[in-house]
């Protein structure tokens, strides 16, 4: 072999070792991610046949209430505890013009608002891969 030929494939060899070691080795913060085990709604006011029930007074001042649902998960160090959706069962209906209005609607930040007197559900679920959910029944009066 000519000298040159050598000389080429150590170079190539020597980058491509370069190469894998930069690049090839990255460690994946993906590899790491801790999934949530369990995720629990912390505002209810009772537990009935195993459905947490929250009891809030619709404001007829204000003509809305408000409430935020917090949520409790585990374990602690969960890559990414703040992947969950909030979502309502119940919350729509419609007037007499065909057009669909809300009894209540819920921010991404977990805020329930109430436009009038009304039961609801409310879903939390985890959107982090664990797939996990848990739900409260709230009864504005």
């Amino acid at each position: 072999m000519k000298k040159s030929v050598i000389f080429l494939i150590a170079v190539i060899y020597l980058v491509s070792i370069v190469v894998v070691t930069f690049f090839g080795l990255q460690v994946s913060i993906d590899q790491f991610q801790v999934y949530m085990n369990s995720v629990n709604i912390k505002t209810y006011s009772q537990m009935v046949n195993n459905n947490k029930y929250l009891f809030v007074d619709f404001d007829q001042t204000e003509g809305y209430t408000s409430v935020f649902i917090e949520y409790e998960y585990a374990p602690s160090n969960a890559s990414y505890p703040e992947r969950v959706n909030f979502s309502l069962v119940d919350n729509t209906y419609e007037d007499e013009n065909g057009q669909m209005q809300y009894y209540a609607e819920v921010s991404a930040n977990g805020e329930v608002v109430f436009y009038g007197r009304k039961t609801v559900r409310l879903f939390l679920t985890t959107t982090d891969g664990s797939k996990l959910t848990d739900s409260v029944i709230i009864v504005c009066r």
